[in-house]
């Protein structure tokens, strides 16, 4: 089967320039998660002291949680979202410029067509974000799993992550 993406916007849309919009914004809220990673071995390498040939974990040294880490770099994925209502809004508002298709639109047998028309695109996007956000976490939770030392993990891990969604 087949989809054909025109179906799912509104006639005379340039749908293909929105699709590589919506693609930047995709990767460049991923490029920006990898500040995560910077983070990390930040927080990583104060856990040590000595020099790179031979580093000693210090006694108190304690990795910060994975929440206060991740912080605010899903925030990209955040405004993806936030960007697929105004589209929603602008593929909506389309239809009552120059030619007046909603009267068209009106007089379709199929009775949801607009609303499909107006809402697949940025539904799909903004679900495509969230995915890829969750999927990102979860790298970075595992990477920050494996590279913290056991001892230097808190206790509470699990609940603040909970309590952070």
């Amino acid at each position: 089967m087949i989809v054909k993406i025109e179906n799912y916007v509104p006639v005379g849309i340039d749908y293909e320039q929105e699709i590589k919009w919506i693609c930047i914004g995709l990767i460049m809220s991923t490029l920006y998660s990898f500040g995560f990673l910077f983070s990390l071995s930040r927080e990583y390498s104060a856990l040590f002291t000595g020099n790179a040939f031979n580093p000693v974990l210090r006694k108190d040294a304690i990795m910060p949680d994975f929440v206060e880490l991740f912080g605010h770099y899903w925030i990209g994925f955040l405004i993806v979202v936030l960007c697929m209502i105004a589209l929603f809004v602008h593929h909506y508002t389309y239809h009552y410029q120059n030619s007046k298709s909603i009267y068209l639109m009106r007089r379709l047998p199929k009775r949801w067509e607009l609303l499909k028309r107006c809402v697949a695109l940025p539904l799909f996007s903004s679900a495509a974000s969230m995915l890829i956000a969750l999927l990102l976490m979860l790298v970075y939770f595992g990477i920050y799993l494996s590279v913290t030392p056991e001892t230097c993990l808190a206790p509470d891990q699990w609940q603040k992550i909970w309590h952070f969604y």
